[in-house]
């Protein structure tokens, strides 16, 4: 009980952070890092998709 507490806490902290930056986008005048995140966020769907492949893996952890 309490690890499922603290895991539904932590992923409240990161998804207030990430709609903490979502607002500051779209509110604020930084229009020019919707491309970017647009990137990043492909970027990362990609890594993990490739991470999930075993014949890949290994390669993927090389470029971190």
């Amino acid at each position: 009980m309490v690890r499922v507490k603290a895991l539904l806490t932590g992923i409240r902290t990161r998804c207030a952070t990430a709609m903490e930056l979502v607002v500051a986008v779209w509110n604020g005048p930084y229009w020019f890092l919707v491309p970017v995140l647009c990137v990043l966020l492909g970027l990362t769907v990609f890594l993990v998709f490739l991470q999930a492949a075993p014949a890949v893996a290994p390669f993927v952890y090389l470029v971190f």
